[in-house]
């Protein structure tokens, strides 16, 4: 047992593999949402109508839905870098190519098609890169700093393109992100290393499997399949939450579109800090369950509390709380997919994850829409959002602790 332990050796350099991953990955974020954040500059210089700018965002959830089981199966077949890879060409390529002609909207529809095509090949490559270079004790806590660049990506997205818009113009923003763009590119292909020399953990024998049979097998377990709906109800609820949260405290509470963008901000920080401080509780107490289960039950009640609580500091106090245990629920997911399915199966379980949380997605944001006009007021999509969550709780309740038994020595 002992010449057996010392066969496996967790590298410094994982550190560095993790590091250009989250670059990456936050790219995919900040293409994503470059263009909502300045829809009312893209409309009017374009001349597009609303629904034509939202389509430019549009495009990535509805791309993964399509993509997100087939790059899973690549992951699993090939590996995290070969996926990732991929992904990181096509995101690098699609970036800097927007800056040919700004200014047509059917060139950039193409170029976001192009980008979001990358992105399943590489946030569902994050569980295979942390079972490949990363002991089981740090799982959750790679996997947390791996959807911390997601948020990273958002709220620079957010905050920084309508300043470079605004001083610099359009095409001199879109140079500087296809810029970094192939910076990530490049230190990818540079940087990362397929496997370490060691392995960091005991891993089973590779299969090759079909996407039919991978389905077949990690759904026919249970606990995954609680899991999924859990992950749809959560992703599809901050997706609508973050689409409509300006609009809901405006017409709700009266807050401005300034103090309301500073809400939405404050909610993506916070979240950023629960991805790294929940995951690293987790692994220490050797738990998963609580917080999945925490995550639904402290979402429900910041959504009622959002109904009704007035003023902008009870609200800005809301979104920290909402954020912080809300979002942190994404690494806890995925990282109980892979205690759950064994490391086999971590690309294709993943994958399905996102793609249920952003079908509901495509689904949740206009019901939200459609909900708010049957009544003229944003109460009625919370009540929706509200019951969602509460599902998720009883849901999270029914799956079995994948913590301890994963992390048990031997």
């Amino acid at each position: 047992m002992e010449t057996k332990a010392q066969t496996y050796k967790a590298y410094s350099y994982r550190w560095v593999i993790l590091a250009v991953f989250m670059y990456i990955a936050a790219l995919t974020q900040l293409y994503w949402l470059n263009f909502s954040a300045i829809d009312t500059y893209v409309e009017d210089n374009l001349h597009i109508s609303a629904f034509s700018v939202s389509l430019l965002t549009l495009v990535f959830p509805l791309v993964y839905v399509l993509l997100s089981l087939p790059s899973g199966m690549i992951i699993d077949k090939k590996g995290f870098k070969y996926s990732i890879g991929i992904g990181a060409i096509f995101t690098g390529v699609f970036s800097i190519i927007r800056i040919i002609n700004p200014y047509s909207y059917p060139f950039l529809l193409m170029s976001q098609i192009g980008i979001s095509v990358g992105q399943p090949f590489i946030l569902n490559g994050i569980t295979k890169l942390v079972v490949t270079w990363f002991p089981q004790k740090e799982e959750a806590t790679a996997v947390g700093l791996g959807s911390l660049a997601l948020f990273i990506g958002m709220v620079i997205s957010l905050g920084a393109t309508p300043v470079l818009v605004d001083s610099l113009g359009l095409r001199a923003m879109l140079l500087v992100y296809g810029i970094i763009g192939i910076a990530g590119m490049l230190l990818f292909y540079l940087l990362v290393r397929d496997k370490p020399p060691t392995p960091a953990r005991e891993l089973k024998e590779e299969e090759k499997i079909s996407i039919r049979e991978g389905m077949k097998s990690i759904l026919r377990i249970r606990d995954f399949v609680i899991l999924g709906f859990v992950a749809l109800i959560g992703i599809g609820v901050f997706n609508g939450l973050a689409t409509w949260l300006e609009k809901i405290l405006n017409e709700l509470h009266g807050i401005s579109m300034v103090d309301a963008g500073s809400i939405s901000s404050v909610l993506v920080f916070s979240g950023m800090l629960g991805c790294i401080i929940i995951p690293i509780i987790s692994d220490r107490i050797k738990k998963r369950k609580p917080f999945l289960v925490l995550a639904s039950l402290v979402g429900a009640v910041c959504v009622v509390v959002l109904m009704f609580g007035s003023g902008y500091a009870v609200n800005l106090g809301n979104g920290i709380v909402l954020g912080f245990f809300l979002l942190s629920a994404l690494p806890i997911m995925l990282t109980m997919s892979i205690e759950i399915t064994g490391e086999k199966y971590a690309g294709i379980s993943v994958a399905y994850l996102q793609l249920l949380g952003n079908g509901a997605a495509v689904a949740i944001v206009p019901i939200m829409e459609v909900l708010h006009g049957v009544r003229g007021t944003y109460y009625l999509p919370l009540v929706f959002i509200a019951v969602l969550l509460a599902i998720a709780i009883v849901m999270a309740v029914r799956i079995r602790e994948t913590g301890k038994t994963a992390l048990a020595p031997g």
